[in-house]
Protein backbone atom coordinates (compact mmCIF):
# COMPACT_ATOMS: atom_id res chain seq x y z
CA UNK A 1 0.00 0.00 0.00
CA UNK A 2 1.46 3.03 -1.15
CA UNK A 3 -1.33 5.33 -1.44
CA UNK A 4 -1.86 8.42 1.23
CA UNK A 5 -5.16 7.68 3.39
CA UNK A 6 -7.80 9.90 2.51
CA UNK A 7 -9.30 11.82 5.08
CA UNK A 8 -13.25 11.42 6.36
CA UNK A 9 -15.11 13.69 3.63
CA UNK A 10 -16.78 15.64 6.36
CA UNK A 11 -17.73 19.63 6.94
CA UNK A 12 -15.95 19.78 10.27
CA UNK A 13 -12.32 17.63 8.52
CA UNK A 14 -12.58 20.37 6.25
CA UNK A 15 -13.27 23.49 8.29
CA UNK A 16 -10.52 22.48 10.75
CA UNK A 17 -7.75 23.37 8.23
CA UNK A 18 -8.53 27.10 9.71
CA UNK A 19 -6.97 25.85 13.39
CA UNK A 20 -3.85 24.51 11.30
CA UNK A 21 -3.22 27.71 9.51
CA UNK A 22 -1.91 29.02 12.77
CA UNK A 23 0.94 26.33 13.04
CA UNK A 24 4.40 26.77 11.82
CA UNK A 25 5.17 24.61 8.93
CA UNK A 26 6.86 22.24 10.68
CA UNK A 27 4.01 21.59 13.11
CA UNK A 28 1.11 21.52 10.03
CA UNK A 29 3.57 19.03 8.85
CA UNK A 30 3.66 16.93 11.64
CA UNK A 31 0.18 16.77 12.40
CA UNK A 32 -0.89 15.81 8.99
CA UNK A 33 2.14 12.85 8.87
CA UNK A 34 0.96 12.25 12.23
CA UNK A 35 -2.58 11.18 10.92
CA UNK A 36 -1.18 9.24 7.88
CA UNK A 37 1.07 6.75 10.37
CA UNK A 38 -2.36 6.71 12.96
CA UNK A 39 -4.79 5.57 10.37
CA UNK A 40 -2.07 3.33 8.56
CA UNK A 41 -1.30 1.71 12.15
CA UNK A 42 -5.06 0.98 12.71
CA UNK A 43 -5.94 -0.83 9.35
CA UNK A 44 -2.27 -2.81 9.75
CA UNK A 45 -3.64 -4.27 13.20
CA UNK A 46 -7.11 -4.92 11.59
CA UNK A 47 -9.00 -1.88 14.07
CA UNK A 48 -11.81 -0.21 13.27
CA UNK A 49 -12.45 3.20 14.48
CA UNK A 50 -14.40 6.13 14.27
CA UNK A 51 -12.16 8.29 11.62
CA UNK A 52 -13.56 11.49 11.95
CA UNK A 53 -12.67 11.19 15.50
CA UNK A 54 -8.93 10.18 14.82
CA UNK A 55 -8.60 12.88 12.35
CA UNK A 56 -9.72 15.11 14.34
CA UNK A 57 -8.02 14.21 17.68
CA UNK A 58 -4.70 13.58 15.58
CA UNK A 59 -4.23 16.83 13.31
CA UNK A 60 -5.28 18.96 15.64
CA UNK A 61 -3.61 17.84 18.54
CA UNK A 62 -1.06 20.52 18.58
CA UNK A 63 -3.15 23.34 18.54
CA UNK A 64 -2.12 24.20 22.16
CA UNK A 65 1.17 25.46 20.92
CA UNK A 66 -1.56 27.96 19.01
CA UNK A 67 -2.58 31.52 20.47
CA UNK A 68 -5.34 31.68 23.12
CA UNK A 69 -6.83 29.35 25.51
CA UNK A 70 -5.76 29.30 29.30
CA UNK A 71 -1.80 29.61 29.22
CA UNK A 72 -1.88 28.40 32.80
CA UNK A 73 -2.55 24.69 31.86
CA UNK A 74 -0.14 22.03 30.42
CA UNK A 75 -0.11 22.92 26.31
CA UNK A 76 -1.78 19.16 25.76
CA UNK A 77 -5.04 20.40 27.59
CA UNK A 78 -4.91 24.01 26.26
CA UNK A 79 -5.60 22.54 22.87
CA UNK A 80 -8.00 19.73 23.77
CA UNK A 81 -9.75 22.50 25.71
CA UNK A 82 -9.88 25.11 22.68
CA UNK A 83 -10.92 22.28 20.14
CA UNK A 84 -14.07 20.80 22.67
CA UNK A 85 -15.23 24.16 22.52
CA UNK A 86 -14.93 24.11 18.73
CA UNK A 87 -17.09 20.60 18.37
CA UNK A 88 -19.52 21.24 20.36
CA UNK A 89 -20.40 24.76 18.91
CA UNK A 90 -20.56 22.55 16.01
CA UNK A 91 -22.83 20.15 17.78
CA UNK A 92 -20.97 16.78 17.28
CA UNK A 93 -22.40 13.93 19.71
CA UNK A 94 -20.39 15.05 23.44
CA UNK A 95 -19.41 11.05 23.50
CA UNK A 96 -17.05 11.98 20.28
CA UNK A 97 -16.05 15.47 21.60
CA UNK A 98 -14.70 13.76 24.61
CA UNK A 99 -13.18 11.31 22.59
CA UNK A 100 -11.62 14.03 20.40
CA UNK A 101 -10.58 15.75 23.81
CA UNK A 102 -8.80 12.53 24.63
CA UNK A 103 -6.93 11.72 21.63
CA UNK A 104 -4.95 15.41 22.01
CA UNK A 105 -4.88 15.65 25.77
CA UNK A 106 -2.95 12.36 26.21
CA UNK A 107 -1.10 12.65 22.37
CA UNK A 108 2.15 12.69 24.32
CA UNK A 109 1.24 10.45 27.17
CA UNK A 110 1.62 6.72 25.63
CA UNK A 111 1.48 4.88 29.07
CA UNK A 112 -2.51 6.53 29.44
CA UNK A 113 -3.46 6.32 25.71
CA UNK A 114 -2.89 2.64 25.49
CA UNK A 115 -5.60 2.21 28.00
CA UNK A 116 -8.19 4.66 26.31
CA UNK A 117 -10.29 3.89 23.35
CA UNK A 118 -8.38 2.68 19.87
CA UNK A 119 -8.72 6.47 18.56
CA UNK A 120 -6.76 7.99 21.42
CA UNK A 121 -4.84 5.02 21.49
CA UNK A 122 -3.51 5.37 17.21
CA UNK A 123 -3.33 8.90 17.42
CA UNK A 124 -0.77 8.57 20.22
CA UNK A 125 1.43 5.74 18.56
CA UNK A 126 0.88 7.74 15.40
CA UNK A 127 2.40 11.01 16.93
CA UNK A 128 5.24 9.06 18.78
CA UNK A 129 6.34 7.45 14.94
CA UNK A 130 7.11 11.03 13.59
CA UNK A 131 8.28 12.44 16.58
CA UNK A 132 10.67 9.30 17.94
CA UNK A 133 11.13 8.47 13.92
CA UNK A 134 10.21 4.74 15.85
CA UNK A 135 7.68 2.19 15.49
CA UNK A 136 6.98 2.70 11.63
CA UNK A 137 8.58 -0.36 10.87
CA UNK A 138 5.67 -2.23 10.99
CA UNK A 139 4.24 -0.15 8.00
CA UNK A 140 4.85 -0.70 4.26
CA UNK A 141 7.84 1.04 3.47
CA UNK A 142 6.17 2.48 0.35
CA UNK A 143 3.58 4.19 2.35
CA UNK A 144 5.82 5.56 4.84
CA UNK A 145 8.16 6.95 1.84
CA UNK A 146 4.62 8.56 0.19
CA UNK A 147 3.92 10.02 3.71
CA UNK A 148 7.30 11.96 3.83
CA UNK A 149 7.52 12.91 0.01
CA UNK A 150 4.28 14.62 0.64
CA UNK A 151 4.69 16.11 4.22
CA UNK A 152 8.75 15.99 3.96
CA UNK A 153 10.32 15.77 7.68
CA UNK A 154 14.04 16.97 7.13
CA UNK A 155 14.04 19.73 9.05
CA UNK A 156 12.05 18.46 11.75
CA UNK A 157 14.39 17.45 13.92
CA UNK A 158 15.88 20.68 13.94
CA UNK A 159 12.51 23.12 14.09
CA UNK A 160 10.49 20.91 15.81
CA UNK A 161 12.79 21.49 19.65
CA UNK A 162 12.61 25.48 18.79
CA UNK A 163 8.38 24.78 18.49
CA UNK A 164 9.21 23.73 22.56
CA UNK A 165 11.27 25.97 23.73
CA UNK A 166 9.01 28.43 22.57
CA UNK A 167 6.37 27.23 24.46
CA UNK A 168 8.33 26.72 27.27
CA UNK A 169 9.54 30.04 27.20
CA UNK A 170 6.12 31.45 27.09
CA UNK A 171 4.66 29.30 29.71
CA UNK A 172 6.92 28.23 31.97
CA UNK A 173 4.78 27.14 35.04
CA UNK A 174 2.49 24.91 32.40
CA UNK A 175 4.90 22.64 32.29
CA UNK A 176 5.34 21.47 35.85
CA UNK A 177 5.08 17.80 36.60
CA UNK A 178 4.63 16.89 32.69
CA UNK A 179 7.32 15.74 29.86
CA UNK A 180 7.76 19.21 29.19
CA UNK A 181 9.44 20.56 32.10
CA UNK A 182 13.25 18.89 31.52
CA UNK A 183 13.17 21.12 28.51
CA UNK A 184 12.01 23.94 30.51
CA UNK A 185 14.46 23.45 33.37
CA UNK A 186 17.26 23.14 30.37
CA UNK A 187 15.92 26.22 28.96
CA UNK A 188 15.20 28.83 30.94
CA UNK A 189 17.89 30.20 33.90
CA UNK A 190 16.76 29.80 37.29
CA UNK A 191 13.83 27.25 36.98
CA UNK A 192 13.81 25.08 39.12
CA UNK A 193 12.47 21.48 38.54
CA UNK A 194 9.71 20.36 40.53
CA UNK A 195 11.11 18.00 43.63
CA UNK A 196 8.00 15.74 44.59
CA UNK A 197 9.93 14.31 47.40
CA UNK A 198 10.55 17.26 48.71
CA UNK A 199 7.10 17.98 48.47
CA UNK A 200 5.94 14.87 50.21
CA UNK A 201 8.61 15.56 53.07
CA UNK A 202 7.11 19.27 53.76
CA UNK A 203 3.99 17.71 54.09
CA UNK A 204 5.09 16.23 57.28
CA UNK A 205 3.47 19.54 58.96
CA UNK A 206 0.27 18.74 57.83
CA UNK A 207 -0.85 16.46 60.80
Amino acid sequence: MNALIQPPATVLSVEIDQLLDQHAPVVRAHCYRSYQFAAALAQADGIELDDEVLYLGTLLHDVGFSPGGDRNARFEVRGANIVRALLLDHEMERDRVDNVWDCIAMHASNALARHKSPETRYSSRGTSVDVRGTGAEVLHPGFVRTVLDRWPRHDFPHLFPEVLRDEVWANPESTRMSWLEPITAATIPGFEPTDLLAAIHASASLT
